[in-house]
């Protein structure tokens, strides 16, 4: 095995639901006005964007998702490594049209390692319902739970750390059916997908727009 290097990238929703339309194994094709693919040197950068620039932004649907992934430590060598403000805030820039290339470098999954919320995030589309009232259909199908979560994978990735964070009376339940429910995601998700790991909870964040924000990606 080659010698590998963790780079991590904060995505909006959509974003990172095009990654797990991807099968958590590539991003997606950057758009024209989007020179440069941005992954970042350190989980803290990549916190700072999520919380501070996803969670406000209409077009990242209210979220910051922040991204780990590995990539050929050799090949990542040739690109550029530019800090931004301070040492902190480190990127590696790879041109676009290079992006096809680097993802066949990706060795292992894109994981999601957590998510930031903004107070309007209302989650993936899907026939669930209201994000606050997914956690009861869950219980109400825990007989079947694993095919039922694997047929609402979206919203349980990317919800799950939100169903976590909001308290269960907002949610319709009491604090023991509310732990027990996650637990019991957690259990069928590790079997359903043991290389992506459920975004660890995170607070929702509730801030206007940061514009001296790290770089924006």
């Amino acid at each position: 095995m080659s010698k590998t290097l963790t780079l991590y990238r904060p995505v909006g929703l959509k974003g990172a639901e095009l990654i797990l339309d991807r099968g958590c194994s590539a991003f997606p094709p950057w758009l024209p006005d989007q020179p440069i693919f941005y992954p970042v040197m350190n989980a803290e950068y990549a916190r700072q964007i999520a919380r501070d620039w996803n969670t406000p932004d209409a077009g990242s649907r209210y979220a910051g998702v922040v991204t780990a992934f590995d990539v050929d430590a050799s090949y990542a060598s040739r690109f550029a490594v530019r800090t931004v403000d301070n040492n902190l805030h480190q990127e590696l820039w790879v041109p676009a049209e290079e992006l096809a290339t680097f993802n066949q470098h990706i060795q292992g999954p894109v994981r999601f390692t957590e998510a930031w919320y903004g107070p309007e995030y209302r989650g993936p589309n899907t026939p669930l319902g209201p994000l606050e009232h997914q956690l009861l259909a869950l219980q109400a199908q825990s007989r079947d739970a694993p095919p039922f979560i694997q047929a609402n994978t979206a919203a349980c990735l990317f919800n799950a750390a939100w169903w976590s964070s909001t308290p269960p009376s907002a949610q319709g339940l009491d604090p023991s059916d509310h732990r027990d429910l996650l637990d019991h995601l957690h259990q069928t998700w590790v079997t359903l997908h043991p290389t992506w790991p459920l975004p660890a909870p995170a607070r929702i964040v509730k801030q206007t727009h940061n514009e001296n924000a790290p770089h924006a990606l």
